[in-house]
């Protein structure tokens, strides 16, 4: 009988949940290094804007969001079924929220139908991966990762929007990020 709780399984469960996390983190952190891992190395990314192998990804990322100064993902309804003992299929809902100033009106034309917008814009998604897992070596990685595009929201930035506080610890979308200063001050860097 197959046990999809077992304590081997529930430990799968947590590795895969693990690599979505760092999945959400790379990305939005701009960290590629870490973005690797959560990918094996011959994995196919199909995005829309992107269709491709994991390096062709990464060069697509760094260049799409080199003028994006902030990006957020969240991963939730992670439902995960295994499909054989070393397989999964994984659909997560994820929620994206990035600004795009009007430099980057580029970038958010690939994500919005081609037609670039005039001023800063926020893009909201609303989308779901659905990510076929392997464990190779005693991890687990995505292999094949669909994007299933379910709704976007792009909204005007105001003049007047919110700007970060003097003083006050905001993301950076690199290796200065507090995170990455936390991380090296207990060792985990």
């Amino acid at each position: 009988m197959n046990n999809d709780y077992s304590p081997e399984r529930i430990a799968d469960r947590m590795q895969i949940q693990d690599c979505m996390y760092r999945w959400c983190r790379s990305v939005d952190r701009l960290d590629f290094e870490l973005m690797k891992t959560a990918f094996h190395p011959d994995a196919v990314d199909i995005h829309g804007a992107y269709n491709g192998g994991v390096d062709g990804l990464m060069d697509w990322i760094r260049n799409r969001h080199r003028d994006i100064p902030f990006s957020m993902h969240a991963v939730s309804n992670m439902l995960i079924e295994f499909a054989g003992p070393d397989l999964a299929l994984v659909e997560s809902y994820v929620r994206t929220t990035q600004r795009y100033p009007k430099e980057a009106a580029q970038a958010l034309a690939q994500l919005a139908g081609g037609k670039a917008p005039d001023g800063a814009m926020d893009l909201l998604t609303s989308s779901r991966y659905v990510d076929r897992f392997e464990r190779r070596n005693g991890e687990w990685r995505i292999l094949k990762r669909t994007l299933v595009a379910d709704w976007k929201q792009v909204v005007p930035v105001p003049p007047d929007a919110p700007k970060p506080v003097p003083g006050w610890e905001s993301g950076q979308r690199n290796q200065e990020d507090f995170v990455f200063r936390e991380r090296k001050a207990l060792g985990l860097a």
